[in-house]
């Protein structure tokens, strides 16, 4: 077993672990939902979010957060996805979509609201200043995830939508090749670079993420 699917899998392990705990501690309510309803609306919510993904590494011009998410994609999770296996992109993927979603829409929202939960799970996934913008999208979609739950009134479509979501995002990392030339204009572009001198400079430091 690769080092990335055992760490995966032993901290989205902790996060389950200390979910269930939380929730019969404390006798909050627990229900995965309706099984048709929770596939259905789930798969149809990982794709709209890996649209709006895809929207934003592709589209949408790279200015402010924008530009620190697209940072954070080619420097942090290109490398880390890049030469991931079949079983690892399956098993990352299921070990983060049943352990956060037990722990934020199962405990956090079962326990303190819908927007509590949204906010601890954004914040969860800031590493630092320059993955702020990339906190601030997760939160929005633990907001889309926790509404799943409650539209659904269970788990079960938020899981399926989350883990549907990193599988498709990290399989899209790891066929992705490099960024196109429209991006890298823009890119340059919103620096400010516009001679020869300014693309030196450019080239030397890192192009200003992504996904889960």
């Amino acid at each position: 077993m690769s080092r990335l699917l055992t760490v995966a899998l032993v901290a989205e392990g902790l996060l389950a672990a200390v979910a269930i705990v939380w929730i019969e501690w404390r006798r909050l309510p627990f229900e995965l939902g309706p099984v048709g309803r929770g596939l259905g609306v789930g798969l149809l919510a990982a794709a709209a979010l890996g649209a709006l993904n895809y929207a934003m590494l592709r589209l949408v011009p790279p200015v402010g957060p924008v530009r620190q998410i697209r940072a954070l994609y080619r420097e942090t999770l290109r490398p880390l996805f890049a030469r991931v296996s079949l079983v690892e992109i399956l098993g990352v993927s299921l070990a983060a979509g049943i352990g956060e979603e037990l722990l934020f829409r199962g405990a956090v929202q079962g326990e303190w609201g819908l927007w509590v939960a949204s906010v601890a799970f954004g914040l969860a996934h800031v590493g630092g200043r320059t993955s702020l913008a990339f906190g601030l999208w997760a939160g929005v979609m633990g907001l889309g995830l926790g509404v799943l739950a409650l539209a659904t009134g269970g788990l079960l479509a938020p899981i399926v939508a989350h883990t549907v979501y990193d599988a498709a995002a990290i399989g899209y990392i790891r066929g992705d090749t490099g960024e196109d030339e429209d991006d890298k204009r823009l890119e340059m572009d919103g620096r400010g670079g516009d001679g020869p001198g300014d693309r030196r400079g450019a080239g030397g430091g890192p192009a200003a993420a992504a996904a889960d």
